[in-house]
């Protein structure tokens, strides 16, 4: 585990890469909270904040999903705030950060992956955009409003555990690579 520990720091001791991981991680949590609803338009213009439902934050409105305690309003925007919600779509923003970020890493190093090509350390790119996807691509069937979206909403609530489960097994079996790759291992 020491020598997986040891590449985490290493990305995050090189600011590129953890410009790149918060810049996906930020993108990735508001497109989630957009396409879930929590984030919307039609604002007023100007600042409000209020959280008059604090006891609500458990309550679950469906699969993953929680009730909102609070409203906050900038500009054109309103966020109704769950902070389950939020904490949920960071946490898998910041393993799908971690997931491109060490893709990256090894696609500027093709001999770790055993192909030899300089494309093929994309490879290890795929398993963070299938599993980021997972929880989004559903949601923007259904927000475009194409006929697709009724079969998959069936198993919509399956694919936000199935996604958490490949970016971690994606982010590990990248570290893997990374640690070999580094001597570390």
């Amino acid at each position: 585990m020491r020598p997986l520990a040891r590449i985490i720091l290493k990305m995050l001791s090189r600011p590129t890469m953890v410009l790149a991981m918060s810049g996906v991680m930020l993108l990735y949590t508001l497109l989630y909270l957009w396409l879930t609803g929590d984030i919307a338009g039609g604002g007023a213009g100007g600042w409000h904040t209020t959280f008059p439902a604090w006891e609500r934050v458990f309550q679950s409105r469906g699969p993953f999903q929680f009730e909102p305690v609070g409203l906050i309003s900038l500009g054109a925007l309103v966020w109704t705030f769950s902070p389950i919600n939020t904490l949920m779509a960071a946490g898998m923003g910041l393993l799908v950060g971690l997931n491109v970020v060490a893709g990256w890493w090894l696609w500027r190093s093709p001999r770790q992956c055993g192909l030899g090509g300089s494309s093929t350390g994309l490879l290890a790119l795929v398993p963070a955009f299938l599993a980021g996807g997972a929880c989004c691509a559903p949601l923007i069937l259904i927000w475009l409003g194409l006929p697709i979206a009724g079969a998959l909403a069936g198993v919509t609530p399956l694919l936000v555990p199935v996604a958490l489960l490949l970016l971690v097994v994606g982010l590990w079996f990248s570290l893997q690579r990374l640690a070999r790759e580094s001597g570390l291992s």
